[in-house]
C-alpha cells in the first residue's frame, strides 16, 4: 500500500472522534478486483462493534440509504476499487468530491452523487477508500495483490474502528 504509515494515520485520526461508523463495500464480484469492497466488508462481518454498521452496497449503495439514514452514523467510509496510477493494492482515501476514475461503470449512481445526499440527510463525515486494482475483468475471485490489500485494510479496520 502506498505510504501505509501516513494512511493509517490519516484513518485513524479520521475515525478517532467517530461515534458511530457505516462501513460501505462497492464494487461487482463478477469483475474480479472490483469486488473488493464488498470483500472487505465481509471480512469485518463478526469481528467489529454495534457502533459499526457493515453494508455489502455491491454496485447499486442508492438502494442502501434508509438503512443508512436508520443508522445515522457520524462518519461512513466508503470502499472501493479505482485507478490511482499506482501498483495494484495501492490505497488512497479522498473526499468524496475528489475525482478518481472507476475501472468500469459497475455503479448505478455516482458515488459522488451518493455521498452528497447523505451528507446532507444526515450531516456524516464521510471518505472513500480508495484501491487500485490490478484485474478488472469479467471472473470471480481477486488478484493476490488485492486479497493481500484486502487483509490489511479489514485489519487495520478491526483495529480503529469504534
Amino acid at each position: 500500500m502506498e505510504n501505509e504509515k501516513s494512511f493509517e494515520e490519516k484513518l485513524k485520526a479520521w475515525l478517532f472522534s467517530a461515534k458511530r461508523v457505516a462501513v460501505v463495500g462497492v464494487g461487482n464480484a463478477m469483475r474480479r478486483d472490483d469486488a473488493l469492497g464488498i470483500e472487505i466488508v465481509k471480512l469485518l462481518q463478526g469481528k467489529v462493534s454495534k457502533r459499526v454498521s457493515l453494508v455489502e452496497a455491491e454496485t447499486m449503495p442508492e438502494n442502501y440509504m434508509d438503512p443508512l439514514l436508520e443508522f445515522r452514523p457520524s462518519h461512513i467510509l466508503i470502499i472501493d476499487s479505482g485507478l490511482l496510477g499506482k501498483r495494484p493494492g495501492s490505497a488512497k482515501l479522498l473526499k468524496p468530491n475528489e475525482n478518481v476514475k472507476t475501472p468500469i461503470s459497475t455503479h448505478t449512481l455516482q458515488l459522488e452523487v451518493f455521498c452528497a445526499y447523505l451528507e446532507k440527510a444526515i450531516s456524516a463525515k464521510i471518505l472513500l477508500l480508495i484501491v487500485q486494482p490490478k484485474d478488472t475483468s469479467m471472473g470471480e475471485g481477486v488478484t493476490k495483490e488485492i486479497a493481500k490489500a484486502e487483509e490489511r485494510i479489514s485489519d487495520l479496520l478491526i483495529e480503529i474502528l469504534p
